[in-house]
């Protein structure tokens, strides 16, 4: 029986067979008993070094969820895993210990023999670095801008690319991609480049990338960190796909060390348990607060940068933005005001006890930034983004309170700081 998003987010994946514990059990032990299973598995992956022999996705999956050291398995974290790969429809999900530890897995998992990445530097600041800095100082990999090879200025060839990389829905700007055309053009002309979406402003609950992309070739990738565990309590990274896509990545994570601990995973899966439910009050609250800053625009002169403001939406996103399911997230800035009138603004809403000073996002508490000083603070993206001509840019998460409280913690901060 095909069961709904909000029943797999519940039920999916189960641990605990000895005794049928309802509550997930937290299984902190670091190692477990070997077998000669275990044995048999560790032996035909350390012949994987031998080019001449190669383990079967199916065998190595095997491996990945064989419970005997907890930095390769534990039960916890395979439960996670187990539920991820159902809530997205796909092979297999991999946690790892952060979002950018899912995210520099999976692109280093690709980029071997490559020259060229396709993305974007509209993305979350760490992210940037990641992509337009490290991966060319490091491996010599260099960023072509996703506008390019839409337009067909970029003339590569498809051997040359290790994947298209974009955020579903942007940090800061939150500027929704062409995701359709993106996958119709790699289709065309780079069927074998895989698509990588990090998709953790929208979720799962708002939107599925794999209803475009290709779930046995391309990635979703989330910060766990954010609304998926929902309560700023748990670092944690996923990603999501095609079993020999997941299998290379686990291997990265493995390699680099980021593995997610029993603690975490048990944290998250938990937090997911009400994902659907935090979801909804989310879209709602934040639809609320952008016709509150909408209907006040003119008055506090304000530039407001949201998908529900903007003009040009993409085929694929508009049931999205009609249906008003985007999340907590909405940026503005304040006309006319200066860097310390934004930190002045927070000041003042913190003090109120409804929205906190705070980077981060996706909790279920109203949290409140500059990306100026906080997500994107390098000079490089700001000018590539144009962050720099908007001196009072903020981003607000907006959480599950009630939304009039939140709202009148915004209307007396703003009396204050547009005076």
């Amino acid at each position: 029986m095909k069961k709904k998003i909000e029943t797999k987010i519940l039920h999916a994946g189960k641990i605990d067979e000895n005794f049928g514990a309802v509550a997930t059990p937290i299984y902190r032990s670091t190692t477990y008993r070997m077998n000669e299973k275990i044995y048999s598995l560790i032996k035909k992956y350390c012949k994987t070094e031998d080019l001449n022999y190669k383990m079967s996705d199916e065998e190595l999956r095997e491996l990945r969820y064989h419970i005997f050291y907890t930095r390769d398995a534990n039960p916890n974290v395979a439960l996670l895993q187990k539920k991820m790969a159902s809530i997205e429809e796909c092979d297999d999900c991999v946690a790892s210990s952060s979002g950018m530890g899912a995210i520099s897995s999976t692109l280093l998992s690709l980029i071997k023999g490559k020259k060229y990445i396709i993305s974007t530097p509209h993305l979350y600041g760490i992210t940037f670095s990641f992509i337009f800095n490290e991966l060319r100082e490091m491996f010599g990999v260099e960023t072509v801008m996703l506008e390019d090879f839409l337009s067909g200025k970029c003339k590569i060839k498809e051997k040359d690319i290790s994947a298209i990389y974009v955020e579903s829905m942007s940090n800061p700007f939150l500027i929704i991609p062409p995701l359709d055309e993106i996958v119709e053009k790699r289709n065309e002309e780079f069927p074998d480049v895989p698509v990588i979406v990090d998709n953790t402003f929208l979720t799962p609950v708002n939107f599925k990338p794999f209803n475009i992309l290709d779930n046995k070739k391309d990635v979703v990738i989330y910060s766990a960190t954010k609304y998926l565990s929902g309560h700023s309590d748990v670092i944690a990274g996923i990603a999501c796909g095609g079993l020999m896509r997941v299998n290379k990545i686990w291997e990265k994570i493995l390699l680099y060390g980021s593995c997610l601990d029993a603690e975490s995973a048990y944290y998250l899966e938990r937090g997911l348990k009400t994902l659907h439910l935090r979801m909804e009050c989310h879209n709602k609250n934040m639809y609320e607060v952008f016709e509150y800053l909408m209907s006040n625009s003119d008055k506090y002169d304000l530039k407001i940068f949201h998908p529900l403001a903007y003009k040009n939406i993409p085929d694929f996103a508009r049931e999205i933005v009609e249906k008003r399911r985007l999340g907590g997230m909405i940026t503005f800035n304040i006309n006319g005001k200066s860097e310390k009138d934004g930190i002045k603004f927070m000041k003042i809403l913190d003090e109120n006890g409804v929205i906190t000073h705070a980077t981060s996002l996706g909790g279920v508490e109203s949290l409140i930034s500059m990306p100026y000083n906080s997500s994107q603070p390098t000079p490089k993206q700001q000018e590539l983004i144009g962050l720099k001509k908007y001196k009072c840019l903020l981003r607000l998460s907006v959480g599950i309170e009630n939304s009039e409280d939140i709202i009148n913690s915004m209307e007396f901060a703003f009396k204050k700081i547009c005076r």
